[in-house]
């Protein structure tokens, strides 16, 4: 080829070639707090019994990671018709609400099935930031999100810094967002009511993963993680409990969730308990191991490393029985000897009962057998902090 016609195709292809270098490169968004959604729950202990309609709902939101900017996911997609949101805002808890707008509007018509992600806004953020969600919703709705202690006040009431009155309604957010990086780990701690923290004085603080996510902060070799938490009360692996079952979720939960490195797998003690009350939903151990293969083929396939908890005694909680134990013996002897998880946290040996290896600390439970009190959590992510931190952050 002569040296004109190499300089013509040079000409003409370098200027598409300076603007692709040029261009500026896509958001790095790493999840900074999550919240799976679980269905519109009127019936639930404390629960908000009516649907909400021209009211404002404020979800308190703790963060896990610092940032400059955040953007907020709002969740639909459990929902079975579209969600209008009039007007939403966020503030520091105790501050000036700052409005959040949808490609540059303030309302939304989030489809059946679907969620919708806030603009980027301009709002610094650290661990232990207190965000306030404020949620205008003009249309008589039932919102399929993650039911948790809210407020309501009646009509808009997005740009005021007013409380409203406390109930247990959905919180539309599913998850809030800093900018991320490459040098970043972020761990999704999966599992149900003992990775939310059900039993905890504040499960926000308290809970295993919030107190894993403050253990590794305070330790300079680990200072690259956020712990997320996206369990569920109630949850099972293999049939719908609370929210859809694990294998139904974990694409949605775990896999989708930005900036997803690892994730602790938590699960299966309500699978085995529910035998006792519902024969038809018995399952075994092997299909307890099996369903864990198949999220660990999962998250494998997507680059991430699975760690494994081994299941917290429960001889004395309503649900428990001799068979029940066997299971959780047999699972519990496969987490720790199979080799299939990339690291295992021994939960089982932490919280047990030295005397009575099938049961609880006493001072380790709220009375149940089965929750971990704050103690309990303690003990937990005690465990916990060392095999994360083990993982290493990137040089």
């Amino acid at each position: 080829m002569s040296a004109r016609p190499t300089a013509a195709l040079l000409a003409l292809f370098l200027p598409a070639s300076l603007a692709l270098a040029g261009a500026a490169a896509p958001d790095r968004w790493q999840a900074a707090w999550v919240a799976p959604p679980i269905g519109w729950e009127p019936k639930s202990k404390g629960a908000y019994p009516d649907p909400i309609e021209n009211q404002t709902v404020r979800q308190t939101i703790r963060i896990a990671a610092a940032g400059e900017r955040i953007r907020i996911r709002l969740t639909n997609e459990l929902g079975a018709e579209p969600l209008r949101i009039g007007a939403a805002s966020v503030a520091i808890e105790g501050g000036a609400p700052v409005p959040l707008r949808f490609s540059g509007a303030q309302s939304i018509l989030i489809p059946t099935g679907a969620p919708a992600y806030s603009d980027p806004l301009p709002f610094p953020v650290s661990p232990g930031t207190q965000l306030v969600l404020s949620v205008y919703y003009p249309d008589k709705v039932t919102p399929a999100a993650h039911a948790q202690k809210v407020r309501l006040s009646k009509g808009d009431t997005t740009r005021n810094a007013g409380q409203g009155t406390e109930a247990r309604s959905a919180g539309l957010a599913s998850s809030v967002e800093v900018p991320g990086t490459v040098r970043g780990r972020v761990l999704v701690a999966f599992g149900d009511s003992i990775t939310e923290g059900a039993g905890a004085s504040d499960s926000a603080r308290t809970s295993w993963p919030a107190q894993v996510s403050a253990a590794l902060a305070a330790r300079r070799d680990a200072r690259c993680w956020t712990v997320v938490n996206a369990g569920i009360s109630g949850n099972r692996l293999l049939h719908d409990g609370r929210g859809p079952n694990a294998l139904a979720r974990f694409d949605r939960d775990v896999l989708s969730v930005p900036g997803v490195t690892h994730v602790v797998l938590l699960e299966g003690i309500n699978d085995i308990g529910a035998g006792k009350t519902n024969p038809a939903q018995a399952v075994s151990a092997d299909q307890v191991i099996a369903a864990y293969r198949q999220l660990i083929d999962r998250g494998h396939a997507r680059g991430l490393k699975v760690l494994g908890g081994t299941l917290l005694p429960f001889v004395g909680a309503a649900y428990q029985d001799a068979a029940g134990e066997a299971k959780r013996v047999t699972v519990n002897q496969w987490i720790r000897s199979s080799g299939a998880f990339d690291g295992v946290i021994d939960f089982d040996a932490a919280t047990r009962d030295p005397a009575k290896r099938d049961r609880l600390v006493a001072g380790f439970e709220i009375g149940d057998h089965l929750h971990p009190n704050d103690a309990g959590y303690t003990a937990m992510a005690r465990a916990a902090t060392p095999v994360i931190a083990r993982q290493g952050c990137p040089r």
